[in-house]
């Protein structure tokens, strides 16, 4: 007998004789220990994990072993440390022949004999530690994709057969101080004591950005959250239901959103761990669950994950991943998804010869990425030019175009623009209604320069319509609004009254434009008369005064 068992018997014997003096009619009821003590140790382990302690009076296991009928309670006792089961009167050599079996710290004390409720095999040679790292350790906030690295482990054999976490969240979509906790089981049912790390979560603040097409319309935060307003007859909101929401909105649902693109009664959403979510129309396969049932929630794209960036064309979509490939599915009417045997692809595709990308932009149906060294790759329709590539005619594979040193690029329904290095533009394709930028020309095949424009920042491009932001947030319009009494404009216009624009998107029909003063602006021509209302810098002032927040 070890100290261990010298040490328990010390603390358990006055409690066994008390209990046995009263069971002195049961001691000789035939049993079969061995059978017994099996059940009895997996009845103890589970109240273990359960309760997260020993159980230290008999009557606490008989729960667990209310499937056992026939089970003779009244022979059997526990320690009053609950770690072990105790049989008097058993002849001597049946109680060797049972420790031997059992083994561990179990052995006979006088007429009591002590067995482990943990066998010899089950007892770990190394105590089971929990430890986990967080990465990033500093600087978390709502939009903070979190990793636990639980290396630092420490369990026998290093086999870890279960991890119970608490408050474990990849992403912790509220300010505050977060504490997580862990520990591990080993192969032989053993815990570990617990091991916390306590975490401070900020909400970023300022806008990411908005986007805006055929009805929809987003406005997202840098904390993740996002508001919305437009039509949703196809459920392409993603909010559950098919009721418009007529004003900017707040849901939940949207929580995680870093990036919004808008195709034809679809939109999707990049959301912040890299995966990639759609709702509304699927007629097409665009949202790329694997079938064409239209979804009026956010669903899962299949199979993307680090994903960069999201476009939306006509009825189909594309997604960026941070390695540089491209994944395309949708219609393929134009063979925008270059595959020339399928009509379209219900699930994404890699875009195959495209790759080192680092920005995407869709057109109708065509597709535009902008690789590292500034030149620019394009695929799908080329009926009018717009690709530009130097003629017109139907492609069967991703193309080098004629655009070179790019910064940027855009895609309207059926021209292309880019935003080169130095800050000039150029495009390609349809111009009917002046989306190039120059007069007299209906199409133009080569990248031509659209003159009287400098220091361009960004542009953003839908249907006919281009808006234009300089660095120093300048913002100029040309091609059509499409809206009654509107004639197209064949030339940039810079928008007059408006300065300091940091965020801005087109919806095809009419741009929306913040300044540094939080005032958007939507202009529908370049009168000057716009529509103007006071939004919001960061969610928390939304939250302030709207309880759907």
């Amino acid at each position: 007998m070890n100290i261990f068992g010298i040490l328990i018997t010390i603390g358990s014997i006055a409690g066994t004789v008390a209990y046995f003096l009263n069971e002195q009619k049961s001691q000789t009821e035939p049993i079969d220990a061995y059978g017994d003590y099996e059940k009895f140790l997996e009845a103890a382990i589970q109240y273990r994990e359960e309760n997260e302690e020993y159980a230290k009076d008999i009557k606490r296991l008989e729960p667990y072993l209310s499937q056992y009928d026939s089970l003779p309670l009244r022979r059997y006792a526990l320690s009053l440390d609950g770690k072990f089961l105790i049989i008097n009167n058993m002849p001597e050599d049946e109680a060797q022949r049972l420790i031997n079996e059992i083994g561990g710290d179990s052995y006979i004390n006088g007429a009591f004999v002590y067995l482990t409720l943990q066998r010899k095999n089950d007892i770990s040679k190394i105590r089971p530690i929990a430890h986990f790292n967080i990465r990033p350790d500093t600087k978390i906030n709502t939009m903070t994709v979190l990793h636990y690295d639980t290396t630092g482990c420490i369990a026998e054999d290093n086999e870890i057969v279960e991890k119970k976490w608490e408050n474990r969240q990849i992403t912790f979509r509220s300010p505050g101080t977060y504490t997580i906790k862990l520990k591990i089981k080993d192969k032989n049912g053993n815990w570990s004591e617990e091991f916390s790390r306590e975490i401070r979560v900020t909400e970023e603040q300022g806008i990411r950005g908005i986007e805006g097409y055929a009805g929809s319309f987003f406005y997202i935060f840098k904390s993740g959250r996002t508001l919305a307003y437009g039509k949703n007859e196809f459920g392409q909101l993603g909010i559950g239901t098919l009721s418009a929401v007529p004003d900017l909105r707040y849901n939940n649902l949207y929580d995680g959103v870093e990036q919004a693109a808008c195709g034809e009664n679809f939109n999707l959403f990049k959301m912040n761990d890299g995966t990639v979510c759609a709702a509304g129309s699927n007629r097409s396969g665009e949202l790329g669950t694997g079938d064409k049932n239209s979804q009026r929630t956010l669903n899962a794209v299949w199979g993307l994950e680090n994903i960069k960036q999201v476009a939306a064309g006509k009825r189909f979509a594309a997604a960026l991943d941070l390695n540089g490939n491209i994944y395309v599915w949708g219609d393929n009417m134009d063979n925008q998804i270059m595959k020339e045997d399928v009509k379209e692809a219900l699930m994404p595709v890699r875009l195959e010869g495209v790759e080192g990308i680092k920005q995407i932009a869709l057109g109708a149906n065509f597709g535009l990425a902008l690789k590292y060294d500034g030149t620019v790759m394009g695929w799908g329709d080329n009926t009018h030019g717009q690709l530009g590539i130097g003629y017109k005619g139907h492609l069967t594979e991703p193309v080098v175009t004629l655009y070179k040193n790019v910064a940027q690029i855009a895609a309207g329904e059926k021209f292309s623009l880019v935003v080169t290095e130095s800050g000039r533009m150029f495009g390609a394709g349809n111009n009917a209604y002046g989306q190039l930028g120059m007069k007299g020309k209906s199409e133009v095949l080569f990248p031509t320069e659209i003159p009287k424009l400098k220091e361009i920042a960004t542009v953003y491009a839908k249907e006919s319509l281009v808006l234009a932001v300089t660095a120093i947030g300048k913002g100029f319009v040309w091609g059509n609004f499409n809206a009654p009494g509107v004639r197209p404009i064949y030339e940039p216009e810079e928008l007059p009254g408006i300065q300091y624009i940091k965020a801005a998107c087109n919806s095809g029909k009419k741009c929306y434009v913040i300044d540094n003063k939080n005032e958007m602006y939507t202009i529908s021509d370049t009168g000057g008369r716009y529509e103007k209302r006071k939004v919001y810098e960061n969610f928390s002032d939304y939250r302030e005064g709207h309880h759907d927040a």
